[in-house]
Parts: C-alpha cells; sequence; structure tokens
C-alpha cells in the first residue's frame, strides 16, 4: 500500500475540471495527495464541490489559461507561496472547435490550431513552466494523457448517424454526416513522442514523464448508436468508464512506478490490439 501512498505530495491536474480530469482530482485526493484543480473552466460542479467539503485543505480550484505562459508564470507563484514542492503533473487538457466533425477538406486551419493548442501545446507549456522546480528538487512524475487515437487511425464509419457534433461543440454545422478531426490525432500522436523525448531528456534529474492513452470513456449523453459501434470494436465490448482511468493515474504518479519512464501505458479495452 505504501508505494501507492501520495502523502506529502503535491498534484497539479491541468483540466482538472473536465470530465475525465474531476476522476484524476478525486483519485489522488483518495491516495493522499494535495490536488490543485487547474483549468480555463472553474464552474462548480457538484463533483467539485463535493470534494472541496470532503477534502478541505487538500483541494484548490486554479483559474488558469494554460495556453497563456504568463498566466501559467502566475499560477506557479500562487503555487510556491503555499507549497514546497511539485511532485505530480498531470496533462489532461483539450480542445474542440466548432468545425471540429466537418469533413477533412472542409477544415480550416483556425480549427487546426485550436485542436494543437488544446491538446499539444497546453501540456508543452505547462511542463516547462513547472518542470524548473522538479529539477530543483530532483524528482517529479509528469503525465500526459494522450488517446487510442494518437496510435490508430479512426474508422469514420462508427460516426454515421451520431450526435456528437451536437454535445461536444458550441456550434453544430447542419450535416447529416460527421467525421473525427485530424488535428487530434496529430496531437495526441505528438504528445506520446514528446513524452519520451523529456524522458530522455530529464532522466538524470530523476524526473519520470509518462504517457495515458485512454479508449473511449462512457458518457452517458452520448446517443446510443455511437455507443453500440464503438463497443464493437473493443476485445472487451464496451466503452470504459471515467474511474477506470484512475489505476493508471496512482500507478505512475507513485513510487510504485519508480522505474517507469517514458512509457504510453494504453486504456483502452484492447480496442487497439486487433
Amino acid at each position: 500500500m505504501e508505494l501507492f501512498d501520495l502523502k506529502d505530495k503535491v498534484a497539479l491536474i491541468f483540466g482538472g475540471n473536465g470530465y475525465l480530469g474531476k476522476q484524476f482530482c478525486k483519485a489522488a485526493l483518495e491516495y493522499n495527495a494535495t490536488v490543485y484543480c487547474c483549468d480555463i473552466n472553474t464552474d462548480e460542479s457538484k463533483e467539485t464541490n463535493d470534494l472541496i467539503k470532503k477534502y478541505p485543505g487538500k483541494f484548490e480550484l486554479v483559474n488558469v489559461d494554460a495556453g497563456d505562459k504568463n498566466d501559467l508564470l502566475r499560477v506557479r507563484k500562487h503555487i510556491l507561496e503555499k507549497e514546497k514542492t511539485v511532485d505530480i503533473l498531470i496533462n489532461s487538457t483539450s480542445a474542440k472547435s466548432n468545425d471540429f466533425y466537418l469533413p477533412f477538406e472542409d477544415v480550416s486551419l483556425e480549427s487546426w490550431n485550436v485542436g494543437l493548442l488544446g491538446n499539444l501545446t497546453m501540456p508543452f507549456l505547462a511542463i516547462q513552466t513547472f518542470i524548473p522546480i522538479m529539477k530543483k528538487q530532483r524528482r517529479g512524475s509528469i503525465i500526459n494523457i494522450s488517446s487510442i487515437y494518437g496510435l490508430v487511425g479512426n474508422d469514420q464509419s462508427i460516426y454515421e448517424g451520431t450526435n456528437l457534433h451536437e454535445i461536444y461543440v458550441k456550434k453544430s454545422p447542419d450535416i447529416k454526416r460527421i467525421y473525427s478531426h485530424g488535428s487530434y490525432n496529430a496531437a495526441k500522436g505528438g504528445l506520446i513522442t514528446f513524452t519520451r523525448y523529456l524522458a530522455a531528456y530529464y532522466g538524470e534529474y530523476n524526473i519520470r514523464v509518462n504517457c495515458i492513452s485512454p479508449g473511449g470513456i462512457y458518457h452517458e449523453i452520448e446517443d446510443k448508436s455511437f455507443v453500440k459501434n464503438y463497443s464493437e470494436k473493443v476485445p472487451l465490448g464496451r466503452k470504459g468508464n471515467p474511474d477506470e482511468m484512475n489505476g493508471a493515474i496512482i500507478f505512475l504518479a507513485s513510487d510504485a512506478s519508480s522505474y517507469v519512464t517514458g512509457h504510453n501505458l494504453v486504456v483502452d479495452g484492447g480496442f487497439t490490439i486487433w
């Protein structure tokens, strides 16, 4: 049990107020870490309020634009005024433009750049901002959240007739057929390789840098046709539950993985083994 204990550890979770990020915050708190939930969205949902009440003095919701280096430096100053160390850094940011589900030929450069910013540039900036602290203390664990679509291409047929564009973007283009966005794959694939680069670069400082690539995660607002289409391609026959990423997070954040770095841990129910 001591291998997995995060007592006296300080964890920063970027994108921590998102769908998966909330799970990561909860998991880290349950294993005794002090958690800073860093997000541009600081709306206090029921889950967030529950964590604030359950873990007084151990959980803080921090408003930050992770795409703005100056704002990140402001947050670093704020955290260092309260903490002596930063032990764990989790990058779970993401972004989708309003034309995310258009055919590839119709995707704008602006849309492409939004995808790269949220999924690759923000992790770059967050790591660049906080890794000097880890270098000085000569230890740390960085975990980047990638995706199975950083490993494989999308089967575009599973998106036919689904409602994803109505859920995940603010404006839904009036189209009958939706497609996945190439910038997401490009950024998530880049994040995996970037993780390996950083693991090699900072190994001498005892800083471990790893990656988690989740498969599709169940969300109750997704329509049944998409869930069915996706689940048929998974050996375990279903989408993952949000809390099924927690074990991977705690393993990579804790001393249980003290000799693991540069690794991409795929948690996908077997989706990518075919």
